[in-house]
């Protein structure tokens, strides 16, 4: 299983910065349903299937998708998610900017779009700079 799928479900908010990450780096990010429900492994299901993935496979039903999707960790990855699709600057030119051990830092620009991801690795702590509709430079925190 994934590290970052691990974290997710461990540790609950504090993991949405691998997806953050993954969401800030080229090519179509993908999630699977029980990561974006910030669902929990299945250790019983896993016993039973030849290959473990059982393990994060639950058929979720309408009331429990009701319930994740209010869930701040969802509400946040899912706000993200909008971000990702819909902020234009995510169809131009990706930079990897000067970064040390403790942060990362990522862009992407095109035309009068920008947006900036600073993570402190050392925090957890990750936020957004764009320009808005306004060309106003705006933060969104992680």
């Amino acid at each position: 299983m994934p590290t970052c799928l691990l974290l997710w479900i461990k540790f609950g908010q504090m993991a949405i910065l691998p997806r953050t990450i993954q969401f800030f780096t080229p090519g179509v990010p993908q999630v699977y349903y029980v990561g974006l429900l910030a669902g929990k492994n299945n250790m019983e299901s896993a016993k039973g299937s030849i290959d473990g993935r059982e393990i994060n496979r639950h058929n979720f039903s309408v009331k429990e998708i009701d319930r994740a999707v209010r869930k701040p960790v969802v509400q946040r990855l899912l706000r993200l998610i909008r971000f990702r699709n819909e902020y234009p600057a995510f169809n131009g030119r990706f930079e990897i900017l000067e970064s040390d051990k403790n942060t990362l830092n990522l862009s992407w620009e095109k035309d009068e779009n920008f947006c900036q991801l600073n993570v402190d690795l050392k925090t957890n702590f990750a936020v957004i700079k764009y320009r808005n509709e306004n060309q106003k430079l705006k933060k969104y925190v992680v």
